[in-house]
């Protein structure tokens, strides 16, 4: 979450946060949403099925999912799920800052 809101404040945009995938998506449906960032930790989480109802709900959202690199199994459901950009919990932050900035402009 700090990571989120440092890349936010840095480029002046906003940050939300949804407990599970039905509060992104509806968060997404309501706000139009441009990013949304997926922990590939939460307990239960079927990517899959997330990333369609996201898509659905805001088309147009970018998609950056992050786990830990020993989680091979998460990062690979995530790529095959659609996901714009999938990294390693050592990746999230960078990418994330370059995400927001890209979307900032």
């Amino acid at each position: 979450m700090s990571a989120a809101q440092g890349a936010a404040d840095r480029h002046g945009a906003t940050v939300g946060v949804a407990g599970s995938a039905a509060d992104a998506v509806a968060r997404c449906a309501a706000d139009g949403v441009a990013l949304v960032a997926i922990d590939l930790r939460l307990p239960a989480l079927d990517v899959a099925e997330a990333v369609a109802q996201l898509r659905a709900a805001a088309p147009a959202a970018k998609i950056l999912a992050g786990g830990p690199h020993v989680q091979r199994d998460s990062l690979a459901a995530a790529v095959a799920a659609g996901c714009d950009e999938v990294v390693t919990r050592g990746q999230f932050e960078g990418r994330l800052d370059a995400l927001v900035a890209a979307l900032a402009r």
